[in-house]
């Protein structure tokens, strides 16, 4: 069941938006729902991560999808094996120097409709703050050469 789509416009080159966003361990910095996050391991397929909320809990999660520059997709187990969430982090460049960015996030299981109620409401209102503020991260960074994407 898809819970919620976010997205924000801002100026920034989708290069750029990538490094941010595939820079787990900096997710607190901008990322308002973040208390502490990691990756165990490089950012591909496969790989396993933990981030730990503000005022909750911390759990795992695995990056199930990348298209370089452009997309990847992490799922998070729900507690006692009743679901999982899927996050899905999309980057579209614009002309002019913008990008807009998206993050979608579904649930599946039988606590989805819970989340929409329950959990939906301060999600969006959390991720459309975080992905403000990761344009903010973006536009104050310098714009060196792009890194390798992948």
């Amino acid at each position: 069941m898809n819970l919620l789509d976010c997205e924000a416009t801002f100026e920034a080159s989708p290069a750029a938006v990538w490094r941010v966003w595939t820079d787990v361990a900096s997710w607190p910095d901008w990322d308002v729902s973040k208390e502490i996050a990691r990756l165990d391991g490089e950012f591909q397929v496969g790989t396993t991560g933990w981030a730990k909320q503000r005022n909750n809990l911390g759990g795992l999660f695995m990056i199930t999808l990348i298209e370089p520059g452009k997309r990847f997709v992490t799922e998070c187990p729900l507690p006692v094996g009743v679901g999982k969430m899927i996050f899905d982090h999309r980057i579209e460049g614009l002309d002019r120097g913008r990008v807009r960015v998206i993050k979608s996030v579904e649930v599946q299981g039988g606590f989805a409709p819970l989340f929409r109620l329950v959990v939906a409401p301060r999600m969006r209102r959390d991720i459309a703050e975080s992905l403000a503020a990761m344009g903010r991260r973006v536009h104050s960074r310098p714009r060196g050469p792009a890194s390798p994407v992948g």
